[in-house]
């Protein structure tokens, strides 16, 4: 899983940045308003669209476009939080299991980072692309509800809507979710140009 979730948010990341935009499906009335009025638009950039994507992107009214890529924008940055999550358990510890019985190979005898998908057999490769194919159609944005509202809860939390403790939790989630794309970038670039995911964090710590 930390493998996928590594590839997940390397393939999704252009589309994660795209614009800052919100809500479900834009059927609802809800969605007329100005997108530099939503959650998400926050110091220091505030309302940041230079593509002009929100206007002028493929999904139909600017209220379509703007519910489309804020849902993208939630999704890649929980892939990518747990990416990131993954990224530092694996400096540390390791899965003894068999990742494939045929070749003898080992969760803990890969390497960590995008290394480790090169040493991951083809039928692996194969079935996290299943996986995500599945997800992908089964697991649906919520009409009419916030993006990232799939349905599934907040963690046994309950988020009344349009609270304020609503407003604040997503905020922080989709503030999170853009530090965690981040994160996985330097930690994508560090491996190619140190050998090593943490190299650098760990320099820091020592």
């Amino acid at each position: 899983m930390l493998k996928l979730a590594a590839l997940l948010s390397l393939l999704s990341t252009v589309s994660a940045f795209a614009p800052v935009a919100l809500v479900a499906k834009p059927s609802s009335s809800a969605l007329r308003m100005d997108p530099k009025d939503q959650l998400g638009v926050l110091p220091p950039l505030g309302y940041w669209d230079p593509l002009g994507l929100i206007k002028n992107g493929p999904y139909g009214t600017p209220e379509d476009n703007f519910a489309h890529y804020r849902a993208v924008e939630v999704k890649h940055g929980r892939i990518a939080m747990a990416g990131f999550l993954g990224l530092i358990t694996a400096e540390n510890y390791r899965f003894d299991a068999l990742l494939s019985p045929s070749q003898d190979l080992h969760f803990k005898d890969l390497s960590n980072g995008m290394a480790g998908l090169k040493q991951v057999p083809l039928e692996g490769l194969v079935q996290m692309a299943c996986l995500v194919g599945v997800h992908e159609v089964i697991v649906k944005q919520r009409e009419g509800k916030q993006p990232g509202d799939f349905g599934l809860g907040y963690f046994g939390t309950s988020l009344e809507e349009g609270s304020a403790y609503q407003k604040r939790t997503l905020n922080v989630e989709i503030q999170n979710g853009r530090l965690a794309m981040l994160g996985l970038l330097g930690a994508m670039a560090g491996e190619q140009i140190n050998g090593s995911i943490l190299a650098d964090v760990k320099g820091l710590l020592h």
